[in-house]
């Protein structure tokens, strides 16, 4: 088995070294695809076999409304982007595949997901979603919106927030790598063509990507200048479409602070759609990830209130918000008046265990500690979260 796995490996490298760098050999030209002539993705097709990235078919077609499979896409990432091929893929369907050391190199890099049986499928045909999800991944943009892309308006009638992929098809609208035929339908499972791989690959591999240290901060001019890890000093200028996040968290320019590393995605002609700042970690962070977590129902301004016990001043502005949500999460009227008053004596035990269940899942936390914080009985409430803290390392210990 280890043989076999050597000489494969030692195959794909051969393969991957242009024999026009040996000395003396003289190399023809790419061969010319005889169908993609007037196709709309000519120039990312032309580009990409030029680059060695796409392969035609022996009779020099490249036939490009054909479907791809999730093994032929994760060659094209894997060669456009820079991937090295490994042989050490977890994948129980990948073992002796063709595609064995390209998605093992993906997989490594975190790039290419499975199934939940711990298969690959790598002859299915790949779902224009899955590849908006590798191709966010490519960028290191997976995380993006992970907290808060509900906020996002949806670009695409048929996919909205409920969609699994969804922040990854909106991370590739802000990309410009979707083609402009889908007009307002993404159509997310349905099958990608090599056409549509095409144009979404050599569109990311245009991108411009920038990384270094803030040295200063414009919020006049709205800028934000680093020296990148040339050493050269660059500008970045943070628009209205701009994504910025800090710590993990959206935020604004504001947030941002000199020392933060940033990493920089950007479209093709230079226009930052996605910051990530990462620093000292401030109050403001912190109120962020609070409303965050509250999936926007509390503000940040709300947070830093009641951290003041100011809870007048945060119950002002989000009565309405709140209302509604504690209303779906099967309070009713009068059992939300109580709560919002802290007045908790007067739920009725029921609603006070349908209260404390509701929250135990929004947050993930125990009920009986939700009913211990309810009931302002703060040596319960410890004691339980010091158990669900020995409860989480302890499995995380277990699966070590």
């Amino acid at each position: 088995m280890a043989s076999r796995k050597l000489a494969i490996a030692i195959l794909t490298v051969l393969a991957a070294v242009s024999v026009c760098a040996l000395p003396g050999r003289i190399c023809a030209a790419p061969p010319v695809l005889k169908d993609v002539a007037g196709h709309w993705a000519e120039g990312a097709i032309t580009s990409l076999a030029k680059m060695g990235v796409l392969e035609g078919y022996p009779d020099q077609t490249f036939q490009p409304e054909n479907l791809i499979t999730r093994a032929e896409l994760a060659k094209v990432v894997a060669r456009a982007f820079g991937y090295a091929p490994t042989m050490d893929t977890k994948f129980c369907d990948m073992d002796g595949h063709w595609a064995e050391p390209f998605v093992s190199a993906l997989d490594a890099a975190k790039v290419v997901t499975g199934y939940p049986d711990s298969t690959f499928r790598p002859d299915t045909n790949v779902t224009r979603a899955e590849m908006t999800a590798m191709l966010a991944r490519v960028a290191q943009l997976g995380d993006m919106g992970a907290t808060d892309a509900q906020a996002w308006t949806p670009s695409f009638r048929d996919v909205d927030a409920s969609h699994w992929a969804f922040r990854f098809v909106e991370i590739a609208r802000r990309l410009d790598t979707i083609p402009l035929h889908f007009g307002m339908v993404f159509e997310p499972e349905r099958a990608a063509t090599r056409a549509e791989t095409a144009f979404m690959v050599k569109a990311l591999s245009d991108a411009q990507f920038a990384r270094g240290t803030v040295t200063q901060v414009s919020a006049m001019s709205e800028t934000i200048t680093l020296k990148n890890v040339a050493g050269s000093t660059q500008v970045v200028q943070v628009g209205a479409d701009t994504l910025l996040y800090r710590n993990g968290v959206a935020s604004t320019l504001d947030s941002v602070r000199s020392n933060d590393s940033v990493y920089v995605v950007g479209t093709s002609y230079g226009s930052a759609r996605f910051i990530k700042a990462e620093g000292v970690v401030t109050k403001e962070d912190i109120t962020r990830k609070v409303s965050a977590l509250t999936h926007g129902v509390i503000t940040p301004d709300q947070v830093d209130a009641i951290s003041r016990g100011k809870w007048d001043e945060a119950r002002a502005g989000m009565s309405p918000a709140l209302t509604q949500r504690l209303m779906d999460m099967g309070l009713t009227e009068t059992e939300v008046g109580a709560v919002l008053s802290q007045q908790w004596s007067l739920l009725p035990d029921l609603a006070q265990k349908r209260l404390a269940q509701a929250l135990s899942e929004e947050l993930g936390v125990s009920s009986d500690l939700i009913a211990a914080v309810m009931a302002r009985d703060w040596q319960a409430a410890r004691s339980y979260a010091e158990l669900e803290a020995a409860q989480v390392l302890l499995s995380k210990f277990l699966k070590m």
